[in-house]
C-alpha cells in the first residue's frame, strides 16, 4: 500500500524549512515530528522513522536551517539554540501541529529540551529522545573513556590535532572514522548506508562546527556548556530515552537523565552505536512505536 507523502517549505524569517509529512495527516493519532542530530546533520540518517506512519499516523521529518534541503545560509548569528528552538515553533505553527508526539536524535534531544521548557509541553503527548545529550560533561566523560580504548596511532593522532589545534591531519581523520565505525554506526546496510551517506553530504559543516566542534570527541562549540538535567524534573510528559548499545550516549546517561524525569522509561537497542536507525532500524522503530502505544492506549 502506498503511504502519502508530502513535501514543503514553511517560511522561517528571511529563510525556508524543508519538510517531508509521510502518512495521513487527517488521522486521529497525533503526528509525531523528528529532530534531527548534528547540529546540522541533513534527516537522512532518521529515515526509517517515517515507517512509523504504518498504523496510521503522520511522522514529519525536517532540515533545520543550514543543511540538507532547507536553506543553507552563511552566518555565524544563526548558529544559536535560541534560534533553532524558534525555528522548531515556526514549523509547528506553520504545519498547524497542535497535538503532537516529538522525536528527539542526539542534538536533536538538546533541542526538544529547550524547546519544551521554552514553549511548554502543551499539546505534547510524548517524547522521546534517542542518544540523549541532556549534560556535555557526561557526554563527554563518556567519550573520553571510549577514546581511550582506541589503539595508541589514534590516541596520538587525537591529542596531538587538539593540542596543535589542527583537525585537518590524515591520521586524526582516520582516528575519527576509526571512533565513528565502533560507536557512531557500527553496521550500515545496503538499505542504510545510502542514507547515511546522504546525511553526511547534506551536513552543514559551519553549524556543526560553531556549535560541536570538529568531531565528536573534541567538542569545542558552543554547545560545551550545555547542562539540563536539573531541568528535566519541569518535564511532565510521557519520556522515553533510547541508547544502542555501543552508543556515545551511553545507556548508562540515558538511566540518569530517566532517573531525573517524573515520567520516563529506557529502552537499549542492542549492537547498535549512537545512529540506530541506521545499525537496528526495525529494532528501534519497535521500540518506539510500543512506546507510542502505550502512551496512547
Amino acid at each position: 500500500m502506498r503511504i502519502y507523502t508530502k513535501e514543503g517549505y514553511a517560511p522561517f524569517r528571511d529563510y525556508v524549512t524543508w519538510y517531508r509529512i509521510t502518512g495521513d495527516p487527517s488521522s486521529t493519532k497525533p503526528p509525531i515530528v523528528l529532530l534531527h542530530g548534528g547540529p546540522g546533520a541533513a534527516h537522512d540518517y532518521t529515515d526509517a522513522f517515517k515507517l512509523l506512519a504504518n498504523g496510521g499516523r503522520a511522522v514529519i521529518h525536517y532540515d533545520q536551517l543550514g543543511c540538507g534541503r532547507s536553506d543553507r545560509p552563511s552566518n555565524p548569528a544563526l548558529w544559536t539554540r535560541e534560534r533553532f528552538v524558534s525555528e522548531m515553533a515556526e514549523v509547528r505553527r506553520a504545519l498547524g501541529l497542535r497535538r503532537l508526539h516529538i522525536l528527539g536524535q542526539s542534538w536533536g534531544t538538546m533541542l526538544t529540551t529547550d524547546y519544551l521548557l521554552a514553549h511548554g509541553g502543551d499539546g505534547v503527548r510524548s517524547v522521546t529522545q534517542a542518544g540523549p545529550v541532556i549534560s556535555m560533561r557526561r557526554y563527554t566523560d563518556d567519550v573520553r573513556a571510549m577514546v581511550r580504548e582506541l589503539p595508541p596511532e589514534h590516541r596520538a593522532a587525537i591529542a596531538a590535532a587538539e593540542a596543535s589545534g589542527d583537525f585537518s591531519t590524515p591520521a586524526y581523520q582516520a582516528a575519527t572514522e576509526a571512533f565513528y565505525a565502533i560507536h557512531l554506526a557500527r553496521a550500515p546496510t545496503p538499505e542504510t548506508g545510502p542514507l547515511l551517506q546522504r546525511a553526511f553530504e547534506g551536513i552543514g559543516q559551519e553549524c556543526y562546527v560553531a556549535m560541536n566542534g570538529p568531531s565528536e570527541f573534541s567538542p569545542l562549540g558552543s554547545l560545551r556548556d550545555y547542562e539540563r538535567v536539573a531541568d528535566l524534573r519541569q518535564l511532565i510528559m510521557p519520556m522515553l530515552y533510547v541508547s544502542g548499545e555501543y552508543d556515545t550516549c551511553t545507556p548508562a546517561a540515558s538511566r540518569v537523565y530517566a532517573a531525573a524525569t517524573p515520567h520516563a522509561e529506557v529502552s537499549v537497542v542492542p549492537e547498535a552505536g549512537h545512529l540506530t536507525t541506521i545499525d537496528a532500524p526495525d529494532a528501534t522503530n519497535h521500540v518506539v512505536r510500543s512506546f507510542l502505544h502505550r502512551v496512547e492506549s
